[in-house]
């Protein structure tokens, strides 16, 4: 670009807006003036907490895994700090159980080895180490992705990131098929791997392979480990706009997006926002699921239509109580029930989890955190899982994940010379780090675009 100021917008303040945010303020530092729009009263997108039973409890994007770099990358701008993970843990055990027709045929102590030892028990050597060296694999695959966007790599649509990563395939098939074909068995798969991806997408093995082998590899089975950051996940990206001096305008929605002709055929797009405020941009980041939106995209006086792909509606119920150990299939009275239990489909669950994320003071009690997909928790059922309730509060997310169906045609990065997607690789997969992967490379599209101007 000229000597002149670019301006961007930045529609979406989580996770792949605060990133394109912090990489356009990396080119650019103070010779750009970045505004982000974020609808709620907080950055964060999908990572929040919120106060509940004397306590600060994550509803959204609860845990982060060390292999994540562009958030690590977030934290050390900021000074953040490493917390809990605040899976299974409260100070008294840290336990996992798999939850099957069964019972709980692998219930464990939350450490890789202790977790390795129960799985190979249950459903033998080869499928357990199969999907092992396939998670590790598909992982290595995907890190791949920092060195290219290091050396400026830059890629118009989700299907060249992967082609570039050897992982377009897998991203094809389903993870239930990808299992077959390497004869993992019916425990592994049903048992183990499911119960795992329910926790992750409240998704199972009809779910695209890559995403769910890059989510076991998450969980920890390709080594690494999960953390929290202090203070609460969002908060990184809080600290990151403030410290490049973004203007943040929280509570604020877009209306519409027009894109319009200046001088000598130079576009610049007019966002209107929901204060009836319009102002002037030289480009736009959309950063929030074009699915979950409601504003309107008009090219020079021509609607513009991006395909919505579905996103799940996940209900998340928190608890303070006593378990009830009888409601476990396996469990008697007074048994021992692991402080997180991972749902296979066999056992019959109205949840996909349930698990200890925290202790309230105010009661003298555990907290539980139940994630039950788009089935809201009845009373009743909750007075069978747990013997004594002390307070109950449910938090839904209107779009929580995308549903990641095997060979999807995905939405491009560059929708419009200068209008970029950020979002778009989330169809292929999600979490708060690939998010980060995607605001990225919607930044370094977007930096191509200005300086051709």
């Amino acid at each position: 670009m000229s000597n002149e100021k670019p301006r961007v917008a930045i529609v979406g303040g989580g996770s792949a807006g605060t990133t394109a945010a912090y990489r356009l303020w990396k080119e650019y530092g103070d010779r750009a003036d970045i505004t982000l729009y974020e609808r709620e009263e907080h950055v964060g997108g999908r990572a929040w907490d919120i106060t509940f039973a004397g306590t600060r409890i994550e509803v959204g994007g609860t845990i982060l895994h060390s292999s994540g770099k562009h958030v690590m990358e977030l934290m050390a701008f900021t000074g953040s700090v490493e917390g809990e993970s605040g899976l299974s843990i409260d100070g008294k055990d840290e336990t996992y159980g798999f939850w099957t027709d069964k019972g709980f045929p692998v219930l464990c102590h939350t450490s890789l080895a202790s977790m390795a030892a129960g799985i190979l028990r249950h459903v033998g050597p080869y499928s357990a180490l199969k999907v092992t060296n396939e998670a590790t694999a598909m992982a290595a695959k995907w890190e791949g992705v920092y060195a290219l966007q290091e050396a400026g790599r830059r890629f118009q649509s989700p299907d060249d990131l992967l082609e570039a990563l050897d992982l377009a395939d897998p991203s094809r098939e389903s993870l239930g098929d990808f299992l077959r074909e390497r004869h993992v068995n019916r425990a592994m798969a049903e048992d183990i791997v499911e119960a795992i991806t329910h926790n992750m997408y409240n998704q199972g093995l009809e779910m695209n392979a890559f995403a769910g082998l890059v989510g076991l590899a998450g969980a920890g089975l390709a080594g690494g480990y999960l953390y929290s950051i202090d203070g609460g996940n969002w908060t990184v990206f809080a600290k990151t706009l403030d410290r490049i001096g973004a203007d943040v305008r929280l509570k604020t929605s877009v209306v519409s997006v027009d894109v319009k002709a200046g001088e000598g055929g130079r576009r610049t797009f007019e966002v209107e926002d929901s204060t009836g405020r319009r102002d002037h941009f030289d480009a736009v980041i959309l950063a929030a699921p074009v699915a979950l939106g409601d504003y309107r995209i008009q090219l020079e006086d021509t609607p513009l239509n991006v395909p919505a792909h579905p996103y799940q509606k996940v209900n998340t119920t928190f608890v303070v109580g006593d378990i009830n150990p009888a409601y476990f299939k396996g469990r008697r009275r007074g048994g021992r029930v692991p402080s997180t239990a991972f749902t296979a489909t066999s056992s019959g669950a109205p949840f996909k989890s349930i698990g200890v994320t925290g202790f309230s003071p105010d009661y003298g009690k555990r907290i539980y955190k139940i994630f039950s997909a788009d089935h809201e928790m009845t009373p009743e059922e909750l007075g069978r899982i747990f013997e004594r309730i002390g307070d109950v509060r449910t938090f839904v997310w209107r779009g929580a994940y995308p549903v990641l169906t095997p060979g999807i045609r995905h939405v491009p990065f560059t929708l419009a010379p200068g209008l970029f997607y950020a979002c778009a690789f989330e169809t292929a997969a999600g979490s708060v780090e690939v998010e980060a992967v995607g605001g990225t490379n919607a930044a370094l599209l977007a930096i191509d675009y200005l300086d051709a101007l």
